[in-house]
């Protein structure tokens, strides 16, 4: 175990100051704070280059059974549960964003029509799902993870 190293200095008043210093600790911490800075940043980088792809996956797997999986609400399931066509453009300007959130975050009669899905997005998870999925909806178009539509070509 290294001792520290004791020295003097002077301050501008010319007291004499007692500092010690510990060779090499301060330098690991700061290589420490820096490592841990560095994984946070490429965790968050990683999440948020991911939010596009989860969001249609989280669709395809919540939303497609009601309103189909191109958004068209024409299938079977979507006839029968009466579920809201988004390729519809008279719906489309009729209906605000902020409505489509609320819609989004607590469902519709509550949750008999549609459940509510508050615990499982954030508002602004349901603002991006209506702006980049919603908005973008076209017929005949399936809305998938951009890595599913490359494999399938």
């Amino acid at each position: 175990m290294q001792q520290p190293v004791e020295r003097d200095v002077l301050n501008k008043s010319g007291n004499v100051i007692i500092g010690y210093r510990w060779p090499g600790k301060q330098t690991n911490n700061i290589v420490l704070i820096f490592s841990i800075f560095c994984a946070l940043w490429v965790t968050l980088a990683l999440a948020h280059g991911l939010e596009r792809m989860d969001l249609k996956k989280f669709y395809q797997q919540n939303c497609a059974r009601c309103h189909g999986p191109d958004g068209s609400a024409v299938s079977a399931d979507g006839k029968k549960l009466k579920g809201q066509d988004f390729t519809d453009q008279d719906w489309q300007r009729k209906t605000g964003d902020e409505e489509m959130v609320n819609t989004i975050l607590n469902g519709k009669f509550f949750g008999l029509a549609m459940p509510k899905f508050k615990g499982s997005l954030t508002e602004e998870e349901a603002r991006k799902m209506v702006t980049d999925i919603i908005r973008n909806s076209k017929k005949g178009q399936v809305i998938s993870s951009e890595v599913e539509g490359r494999s399938s070509k």
